[in-house]
């Protein structure tokens, strides 16, 4: 299965280094122009963020930028559907539009004609690729005249502004910003940011109170996932932090994805709020914006805490501390381990689960927390 995986991964890369210098030779023989400037002021502009939640919430200083520079036009996001539904509620966004496929996928390419179709039919003036480079050969294809995307991946031909982001493992939200910045721009530092509104807030409450949380009682988010094994927290230590968290007159409230639902068991369920695969991504961002505190790894629920303001106490792996100072209200504690700082690669890890992550303790843990909430009582 190994070998498959990689077979289809060498396909993918191929096919699109193919799509992108076709495209280049079409364009040469066609005279067209390789750069294309904006004229004025855009009145439409794409964005496309097809990625994992926390770089969607890293990547939202764009829209808040493009907003204020070009404060008349109308911006569409373009992205999964966790993507959309994560900004859906954003007041820079007129709409959001899902892509049902990935463009360069070898089942989905009806799918993928209808998109670029879409695109066609939105006469947009610029297209933006903040996260999902494989839309940049379909954002040629649709006609949009001025397409901004990363430099150096094998679509760029295709594009006519490249930006950088430097390393793949430290970028952030000022490397995104260097989308606009190509264009000519002077950005600020802006910090991520999430918009929630009220009926986002009242679903998650009847959803929570449905699980057994009353409504006026006080509650914490645990989150020990991660979206892989090396991100997880050992969940036996989870209880611990649980029953510190009651302790204190605040219920703690475990949420995760509906796959990881199996890992969950040991928990004292009359002490503990079971939402593990209960909650979509809107529910989810209500339950986050009204809790005490988040607990959470290095994960989508670590940055919407912070997006949001909330106080958050971060788990970490010491190999990948990159986004732990990301959010002024965070409190990060790593895990360490010498042989894997020797031997692993800072995006895998040799042992499931990740030995750094097994290291960090309960009582680490419990003391940030017994800290954090006395910081809120005061």
């Amino acid at each position: 299965m190994r070998y498959l995986g990689e077979l289809y991964k060498r396909q993918y890369i191929a096919r699109q280094w193919l799509c992108a210098h076709l495209f280049g030779l079409r364009r040469v023989l066609r005279g067209m122009p390789k750069r294309e400037g904006l004229r004025g002021a855009p009145e439409r502009v794409l964005v496309v963020m097809a990625g994992l939640i926390g770089d969607t919430v890293m990547s939202t200083p764009v829209l808040i930028e493009a907003k204020r520079i070009w404060p008349k036009a109308e911006i569409v996001l373009l992205g999964g559907a966790i993507n959309c539904e994560l900004l859906r509620g954003s007041p820079m966004l007129t709409a959001v539009k899902e892509a049902s496929a990935n463009p360069f996928s070898l089942r989905g390419r009806r799918q993928v004609s209808e998109l670029v179709e879409w695109i066609r039919r939105q006469n947009f003036d610029i297209g933006i690729i903040l996260l999902g480079d494989q839309f940049a050969y379909a954002l040629a294809q649709s006609g949009i005249p001025v397409r901004v995307g990363v430099h150096e991946h094998v679509l760029e031909p295709t594009l006519t502004h490249a930006y950088d982001i430097g390393s793949p493992r430290t970028w952030g939200p000022r490397e995104r910003l260097n989308s606009l910045r190509c264009l000519g721009f002077e950005m600020r530092d802006v910090a991520p940011m999430l918009w929630v509104d009220d009926a986002a807030r009242e679903s998650a409450a009847t959803q929570l109170a449905r699980l057994g949380l009353s409504r006026k009682s006080p509650y914490a988010i645990l989150h020990p996932f991660g979206s892989s094994r090396r991100q997880w927290w050992p969940f036996a230590k989870v209880a611990e932090v649980a029953e510190t968290l009651w302790g204190h007159g605040v219920m703690p409230v475990v949420i995760g994805i509906p796959e990881v639902r199996r890992h969950v068991s040991g928990l004292p369920t009359d002490k503990v709020v079971n939402a593990v695969g209960e909650l979509d991504i809107r529910e989810l961002l209500g339950a986050i914006d009204t809790a005490r505190i988040v607990i959470s790894t290095d994960s989508g629920p670590f940055h919407i805490g912070g997006a949001l303001g909330r106080p958050l106490i971060g788990l970490f792996r010491a190999r990948r501390p990159e986004h732990g100072q990301r959010y002024v209200k965070s409190q990060v504690i790593f895990g360490h381990n010498a042989e894997c700082e020797a031997r692993c690669a800072w995006d895998s890890c040799r042992l499931d689960s990740c030995a750094q992550m097994a290291s960090l303790s309960s009582e680490e843990v419990i003391s940030a927390v017994d800290g954090a909430l006395e910081c809120l009582k005061s």
